[in-house]
């Protein structure tokens, strides 16, 4: 399950790439977009898996850890300030570390807190 879900997940972060493509000196629109949009699928799998009747056994780990962790990537986030700061653009670097971070745990936390609210409504 954990295979299946990260070759999916991998193919679909490859296809985002195509779409937003990252020019040498551009900032890494494709990554961070990738990672917000995991964050909300992560947060969605959980509260399904944590608030549905009857979970199946493989949706944490085809969806969580195997699409979720397909499709984010922090090693392309880490290359990509690394990147950045050898290239002399420090305060572009920091300004991705600071959006990537601060809004990838902002966004799992709304979606938590909204998506829960409305799937225990539409659940009850």
């Amino acid at each position: 399950m954990v295979a299946a879900g990260g070759i999916a997940g991998s193919l679909a972060r490859w296809l985002l790439s195509l779409l937003i493509p990252t020019p040498h000196d551009g900032f890494p629109w494709a990554t961070l977009i990738t990672n917000y949009v995991g964050s909300i699928l992560l947060a969605i799998v959980i509260v399904i898996v944590t608030h549905h009747e009857a979970p199946r056994w493989w949706w944490r780990p085809l969806f969580g850890t195997g699409f979720c962790g397909g499709f984010t990537t922090y090693s392309a986030f880490a290359l990509q300030v690394d990147q950045l700061i050898n290239d002399g653009r420090v305060a572009i670097a920091l300004t991705y570390v600071v959006a990537s971070l601060v809004g990838g745990f902002a966004i799992t936390a709304l979606v938590l807190v909204q998506f829960r609210r409305r799937y225990l409504a539409w659940n009850a």
